[in-house]
Formats: C-alpha cells, sequence, structure tokens
C-alpha cells in the first residue's frame, strides 16, 4: 500500500459534472489500495460541509483551499502578459498551498505524486524524488478557440494564448513521469507539443452498475441538454442550437420541448426560445435523461470524453451531436451515436429521431450495448496498473543514489 499525495484542481463530491466523476471515479479506485493525502482546491460550487465528512473518510488526511477564479483584470493577471507562464494559471495560483505541499513534502515519504487539472501542477511540479502523474491534460480546448475566432485580431490573440500555452505545457511534461489524457485525440495534440512526454490514454467512463434496471417512459418530443450553463462552451451550444437549429425543430413539431439541466449562470443572459425549460440544478440526473426522447449535444468548443452522452447510452436515450460534442468517443460499430454537424442535418437527425418510434428504439439498444467500453471497472484498472507501475519505475527526475 503506497502514500499518495493528490492536488486535486475542484471538489469532487458530488459526481454531478465530468470532472468531478472522473475525480470521484479515481478516488473510488485508489482509497481502497493506498494511502492518500489530498489537497483540494475547491470550486466555487462545491458543497463542503455536506460532503467534507465522507471525502476525509477516504483519505489518511485531507486539506480544503477554496480555488481563486480568474479575473482578467486583476493585477496578478495583467502582470502575466510578461511571464512565460499563461496568465490565468499565475493569477489563481495560492502562496499557501504551495506552502502546504512543500510542508507535507519534506515531513512525508510519499511514493507518488498526483496532480488532477493543469493548475493542480504548479504546486507539485518542483518536488523531486517522487514520481509524479499529470492527470486529464486538456489542449484542444485552446485550439478550438483559434479555429473559430472570427476576427483577425481575435484570432491573432488566440494564436499567442496558444504559443504560449504549448510552450509551458512542454517545459511542465518534463516534471512528470505520465500525463495522462482522455482520449487520443488530446493525446495526439500533446504529443505534438511535448513530443518526450510520456502519455496515456485514461478514458472517462461510467459506472454502469448505477444505469442497471433504471427505466422510465420516455415522453414524445422531449430533448435534453445536460451541459450545465455555467460553463461558456455550454452557453455557445445552447446560442447555436437556438438560433440555427431549433427553429427547424419546432416548426416540424411545435410541440417540441428542451430540457436544459444544471445550475444557471448569474447576470448571463441565456437563450430562452419557445419550448424551453431550464430546471435549474438536479440531484439525480438520470430519470431526467431516461425520460426524454433523445438527448442533443450541438458542441463546436471543448475536450474531453462525453460522459453526459455515456449516461444517456447507457439508459437508451438516442443522442445527436456535432463532431465536436461526440469528440473523444470510439464505438467498435457506427451508428452509436447520430453526428451532424450542418444544422439543417442536425435538425433532421432530431427528426427523424421524434418520427419515428422505431428508429428511436433500435439506437437506444445500440447505445446501451456499446457504452459497455466505457464502463469504469475496467478503465479504473487500467488506472490503477499505471498508478502502480509508476511507483514502482525509478523516477528520471530523481538524484542518483
Amino acid at each position: 500500500m503506497a502514500r499518495i499525495l493528490w492536488v486535486m484542481g475542484w471538489f469532487p463530491l458530488p459526481p454531478d459534472k465530468g470532472v468531478r466523476i472522473r475525480l470521484s471515479q479515481l478516488l473510488d479506485t485508489l482509497a481502497p489500495r493506498h494511502r492518500l493525502t489530498l489537497v483540494v482546491l475547491a470550486d466555487p460550487e462545491a458543497e463542503i460541509e455536506r460532503y467534507q465528512g465522507e471525502l476525509a473518510a477516504r483519505c489518511e488526511a485531507l486539506y480544503i483551499f477554496p480555488r481563486r477564479e480568474f479575473q482578467p483584470t486583476r493585477w496578478r493577471a495583467i502582470r502575466g502578459f510578461l511571464s512565460s507562464t499563461p496568465r490565468w494559471l499565475i493569477d489563481v495560483e495560492l502562496p499557501e498551498v504551495h506552502a502546504l505541499v512543500r510542508r507535507l513534502h519534506a515531513g512525508r515519504a510519499f511514493d507518488l505524486i498526483i496532480a488532477s487539472q493543469l493548475p493542480s501542477a504548479l504546486y507539485v511540479r518542483t518536488l523531486n524524488g517522487v514520481p509524479k502523474i499529470l492527470d486529464e491534460v486538456e489542449s484542444g480546448l485552446f485550439l478550438d478557440q483559434v479555429r473559430l475566432a472570427r476576427s483577425p485580431l481575435r484570432r491573432a490573440r488566440r494564436w499567442l494564448m496558444w504559443w504560449k500555452y504549448a510552450r509551458f505545457l512542454r517545459d511542465l511534461s518534463r516534471d512528470f513521469a505520465v500525463c495522462t489524457v482522455v482520449s487520443e485525440i488530446e493525446a495526439r495534440i500533446l504529443q505534438g507539443i511535448a513530443p518526450q512526454a510520456r502519455v496515456a490514454v485514461i478514458p472517462n467512463g461510467i459506472d454502469l452498475r448505477r444505469y442497471i434496471g433504471f427505466e422510465a417512459p420516455p415522453e414524445l418530443d422531449t430533448l435534453i441538454f445536460t451541459g450545465a450553463p455555467t460553463y461558456w462552451a455550454n452557453r455557445d451550444a445552447l446560442v447555436f442550437f437556438a438560433e440555427a437549429i431549433w427553429p427547424e425543430i419546432r416548426r416540424r413539431r411545435p410541440s417540441a420541448r428542451l430540457w436544459i439541466t444544471g445550475r444557471l449562470p448569474e447576470d448571463v443572459p441565456l437563450p430562452r426560445p419557445p419550448g424551453w425549460i431550464y430546471t435549474g440544478y438536479v440531484e439525480d440526473i438520470r430519470p431526467w435523461i431516461a425520460r426524454a426522447w433523445a438527448m442533443v449535444a450541438p458542441l463546436r468548443f471543448g475536450g474531453g470524453t462525453r460522459l453526459k452522452i455515456l449516461e444517456a447510452m447507457a439508459l437508451g436515450t438516442p443522442v445527436v451531436a456535432t463532431p465536436k460534442g461526440a469528440e473523444g468517443l470510439v464505438f467498435r460499430r457506427e451508428g452509436v451515436v447520430t453526428i451532424a454537424e450542418d444544422p439543417r442535418d442536425f435538425a433532421r437527425a432530431v427528426l427523424d429521431l421524434l418520427e419515428d418510434r422505431d428508429r428511436r428504439r433500435q439506437q437506444g439498444q445500440i447505445a446501451r450495448e456499446a457504452v459497455r467500453d466505457y464502463d469504469w471497472a475496467g478503465i479504473g484498472e487500467r488506472y490503477l496498473q499505471l498508478v502502480e507501475r509508476t511507483i514502482h519505475e525509478r523516477d528520471p527526475m530523481a538524484p542518483a543514489a
């Protein structure tokens, strides 16, 4: 049983969104086998009082800090223009976390250090003598911002951000024994940035046991979008869907409605065409997805493995997605998820499901079978093997004996 120091960029409970689902599943995998010391950077939405006891019971020691949110106009962020480190990372860095992590490293004999998400890496990159894993490196989002920049000035600024990020990540990766990503696409991007990095693909997954036997009658003409509007890429998807796709669906199916789940952002306008219903945060998303006739994922930005799509598949709810919306998912057969990039094709694919009960049933059955490849039972075992292999390999940065 090894001792692991783990810095998390999010509070991992409850597992109600993509990043928390991954963290909670990794925790489920490692906690029974190893002794964990957790340093958690809690996001503003974190329900610390409600879940702190449960989290503390799964580790040897727990330290929680409120995460600083990026503010572009803050002096630290402005000063970051002159640094080789991306300024958003400079702005959110917390000296007190640095001090704690250095003290823990000096006072305890850890066998492995894990940093989950990029900001966490800042606190452990200089700790030598212990192998380190940087988990869930995401780069595709930055390339998307360059690709979809509308004006030449904005495109130039995005290219500068990408160049700075890529140079920083190339240097950072040298400080870690392994960098994990959630898809082959992210692996290719990272290896292009940092050819010397050791990259392992550990996709996101879901615990299929939570979905076995969970049934609800699907409601005709009901669609669902489960990306929280607090995330800007999800808001962009909603605007795109409202302007380019929804009018045709509504013209053909006047009774069509769309459920949008998740917390709502403060002081940010959201599209509200006829038939749209914002549910707010829901404790259990499964009954909502199971009751929907289909899920839509019209994303134009973002990376990672689409956990919400996997949840829909496990519940037999068909999915229509843009290529970006389903990016990172690979299946052994075609037709598991309907992919449509053109707005007219997207609307037509949704309407085909709404108008054909047999098509919906068949696609739902195909999805239930295909999602087995993303059962966390197998993915978690792969991660555990990676962790234990890294522990037993000599850290190339450790001083010679």
